[in-house]
């Protein structure tokens, strides 16, 4: 004899299921933009130190090298709190996921004891008790 299944006691997907994949890829995209902030710097890097130090040092007032210095020297200021927010909101993306996961699987386990603890009580109750 088969049983009918209550399929209205399947939970609805968590909310989880529609923000995780927002926030990883927010921060896959901050994380990969200061990637390639990361690589123009180094290119303004390798312009600025191509040049000797005494050079760097006598750069006049508004001349490309000391903009390049300046660069250098204001870029990694808010570029690492961006790097760190980036990771911060992919990793907030993963444990979303888990969390989404752990709770629908709560849910689904306990949609299905409702289900088979009448079974279990009935087949119980149906068999001989003291071995007769």
């Amino acid at each position: 004899m088969a049983l009918a299944h209550n399929t209205d006691l399947i939970p609805p997907p968590p909310i989880q299921t529609r923000v995780y994949s927002i926030l990883i890829a927010a921060g896959f995209l901050i994380v990969l933009s200061a990637f390639f902030i990361g690589i123009a710097l180094a290119t303004t890097a390798s312009d600025v130190f191509e040049s000797s130090k005494a050079v760097r040092d006598a750069a006049a007032a508004g001349s490309p090298l000391l903009a390049d210095q300046s660069d250098l020297a204001s870029f990694p200021l808010w570029v690492q709190p961006f790097k760190f927010l980036g990771i911060a909101i992919l990793i907030t993306g993963v444990f979303t996921v888990f969390w989404g996961l752990l709770r629908s699987l709560r849910e689904a386990r306990g949609a299905a004891m409702v289900e088979s603890i009448p079974v279990l009580l009935a087949q119980r109750s149906g068999e001989t008790k003291g071995g007769e």
